[in-house]
């Protein structure tokens, strides 16, 4: 498979202030549970930005999209979102294509 082949789960999120430290708990509980039942998925990715403390950006590779569609319906994955949906402002789900990257 291509790199361009690629699909990217991707989710941009807006924590409340001071749930941060709950997030990041509620987040890698989800990512560990994902990898350790191969889920189709090669790996994520956690961000934080710099300045904003509460912005967080995740992504990671699946290899197609009814993947990351079965993933999300997992009764493991609704039950963490939940969580992370009362510790968040705003939350943006994605599925992504790359378009270009750079080895």
């Amino acid at each position: 498979m291509g790199d361009k082949e690629i699909i990217y789960a991707a989710e941009i999120w807006s924590v409340k202030q001071g749930k941060e430290e709950e997030f990041l708990k509620i987040w890698t509980d989800l990512a560990n549970w994902t990898k350790a039942n191969e889920m189709c998925n090669t790996g994520a990715v956690l961000l934080q930005d710099l300045e904003q403390k509460n912005r967080f950006i995740s992504f990671g590779p699946w290899k197609t999209p009814a993947c990351v569609q079965a993933w999300r319906q997992q009764p493991e994955f609704k039950a963490a979102f939940v969580k992370l949906k009362e510790l968040c402002d705003e939350i943006k789900l994605s599925t992504m294509k790359n378009v270009f990257s750079i080895p």
